[in-house]
């Protein structure tokens, strides 16, 4: 029989106790089923181990000094090889242990939406990829580092999270996070032609070349990405604080992770008080629990932490009878729902993301660049050598490698432009090929809201919120255009750029780039198309479901408790009351910061 180690029992939850390693015995469910209770109760239950509940799990273990219970309850498993992870390339020689898909910027874009990501996807968002594991999507995304503009914290946000507040907080993350736009160790610019090609295009029309980490400039400014990496590795949550609670993937005294296990109920009592937990063991990268259902308990004055993303946090609200009373039908359509419990008017209303429209390009010109395939190991042989030898090379870029932050009529940027070193589609098709670059366009601050709601089976349904038909999306979809409008005028001036997917080329024949009705047609139009997704692109920006906020319902911005309950925090980005004009991980970890610091109290 093969040992169990300690590391295995803490971090794979297995069944020699399905609560990190204590002998749980068979015991009759408070859901009317048969669960698996861990001995004893939690001081501290966090619903999520991504990158808020990573970050507020590690700061409340530092500060009970090992002397309570935190249970970290999360729907994957190790990720980065920090946490224990052994996702790993291909390309890694036998015996290199250190570096896990998720540890190598350069490999991110390979994981969504392809066989290797499926056991890393949030199965219950399925229209999007919701990454899980410890460290959550901040193990999976780009990790574009910016920062949230002071006015919109100070014009839009309650009292008591203005820019004085936060300030400090996104100060810290940048002592833990470190944060760069030449992330390759030799400090020379990867894959940069777009750049090259672009920047100049931008300086002509005005923009000034700016830190795009900090606060950008009224009208905007432009860079290469600035974005959070350690020795041309990935960096964040897990480099910048967890590791330090959970070294080689196992937990310090007082810290319990229960990985591979979706949260599936929340066990409030009269009062709106969290009690348990319930949890069921997940399909995919751990068989061998699938299907069990388990239960955590809090001890008497025990606080619920809510960290599983702005999706799921709501979805496991509602489905828990937490909820605006009255709209029952529009959270669960087609279904026959009980009133909700507890009655809370915003949870769930409000959902929110960037949208996108993209645009390919094709250059003849004179700046040396060739597009590059992430994907293709053989072609980029001497590339993964390099990184494997010292972190250096394109595979320690993540893929945008130009970024502009642009203001209309507006003094905080609202729409940005990245670009990525390749075509259109699959590699070597018919809009990618040996010098095609991709133009997105992404609205900063859209006005369209939606619902989260659920479907039969529990799963979240896409709200109706990229470029939506309503007086709303009317306003995001004339911003939109007219955006990429003036990109395709912008790098127009450059004669070797030529269209190879958008309007006037294969793609669109009979759309005009140079008529803005047609541009309105082309970001508004079916996508995809030739197997292309190219409009009403989610960004995977997602927050407004739980929103800080003075009442009625939301989250109280004095102590980050849910209105209605009395023990349960929401920590993640369900808390943006605005959609931040930026790219949000900078800000989740600010807040989470900010949230350990508030959280506490609770442990006294």
């Amino acid at each position: 029989m093969k040992k169990i180690t300690r590391r295995e029992i803490l971090l794979r939850g297995g069944r020699a106790g399905l609560a990190v390693g204590i002998g749980v015995p068979l015991v009759a469910g408070c859901w009317g089923e048969d669960v698996n209770e861990a001995a004893g109760a939690y001081d501290v239950i966090v619903v999520g181990g991504g990158a808020a509940g990573a970050i507020v799990a590690a700061r409340l273990q530092r500060a009970s000094k090992g002397k309570k219970r935190i249970l970290v309850i999360e729907a994957g498993g190790p990720t980065l090889a920090a946490t224990g992870g052994t996702a790993y390339p291909s390309w890694v020689p036998p015996g290199r242990r250190d570096l896990t898909m998720f540890d190598v910027p350069g490999e991110y874009s390979q994981i969504p939406f392809t066989p290797f990501g499926t056991p890393y996807q949030l199965t219950e968002t399925l229209f999007t990829f919701q990454g899980i594991g410890l460290g959550g999507n901040s193990a999976f995304n780009g990790m574009l580092y910016q920062t949230n503009p002071a006015s919109t914290f100070d014009q839009r946000w309650p009292s008591g999270w203005h820019w004085a507040d936060l300030e400090p907080y996104y100060q810290r993350v940048r002592q833990k996070v470190p944060v760069s736009n030449t992330p390759s160790t030799d400090g020379a610019p990867q894959n940069a032609g777009p750049a090259d090609i672009a920047h100049p295009l931008y300086a002509q029309a005005g923009f000034i070349e700016a830190d795009t980490s900090r606060a950008i400039p009224a009208g905007g400014g432009y860079s290469r990405p600035y974005v959070a990496t350690v020795n041309g590795r990935r960096a964040g949550p897990i480099s910048g604080w967890f590791e330090e609670v959970a070294p080689a993937g196992v937990p310090l005294p007082g810290l319990e992770i229960l990985t591979y296990a979706k949260a599936a109920l929340i066990q409030f009592d009269a009062s709106g008080s969290a009690l348990a937990v319930r949890y069921d063991k997940r399909d995919g990268l751990d068989q061998a629990q699938a299907g069990v259902a388990g239960r955590a308990r809090l001890r008497a004055g025990g606080l619920l932490v809510m960290a599983a993303g702005a999706l799921a946090t709501p979805r496991l609200l509602l489905l828990s009878g937490v909820g605006p009373r009255g709209r029952e039908a529009e959270m669960f359509p087609g279904q026959s729902r009980p009133a909700f419990a507890i009655d809370n008017p915003r949870v769930g209303v409000g959902v929110f993301d960037h949208v996108i429209s993209m645009i390919a390009y094709g250059y003849d010109g004179s700046v040396p660049y060739s597009a590059y395939d992430y994907g293709d190991y053989t072609a980029n042989a001497s590339d993964l050598a390099r990184y494997l030898a010292n972190g250096s090379g394109p595979y320690a870029q993540y893929q945008p490698v130009s970024l502009l932050q642009w203001g209309y009529q507006s003094q905080t940027p609202n729409v940005e432009v990245f670009l990525n070193p390749n075509g259109a589609g699959a590699p070597r098709g018919p809009y990618w090929g040996p010098r095609t670059f991709s133009a997105f366009v992404m609205l900063l601050d859209p006005k369209a809201r939606g619902l989260v709601t659920l479907d039969a089976k529990g799963n979240v349904n896409n709200p109706a919120i990229f470029l939506p038909d309503t007086a709303e999306g009317a306003a995001d979809i004339s911003l939109m255009a007219q955006a990429t409008f003036d990109l395709i005028h912008l790098l127009a001036k450059d004669p070797a750029l030529k269209i190879v997917f958008g309007p006037g080329s294969a793609s669109h024949p009979n759309l005009r780039p140079t008529v803005l009705a047609d541009v309105r047609t082309y970001v508004t139009s079916p996508s995809p198309v030739d197997n292309v997704y190219y409009s009403r692109l989610p960004a995977n920006h997602w927050g407004g479901t739980a929103v800080l906020s003075s009442g009625p319902g939301g989250v109280d911005p004095a102590t980050l408790v849910l209105r209605g309950t009395t023990n349960v925090a929401v920590v993640d980005a369900s808390l943006h009351p605005t959609s931040t004009p930026c790219h949000p991980i900078g800000t989740v970890m600010a807040i989470a910061e900010r949230a350990g610091d508030m959280l506490e109290a609770w442990l006294r």
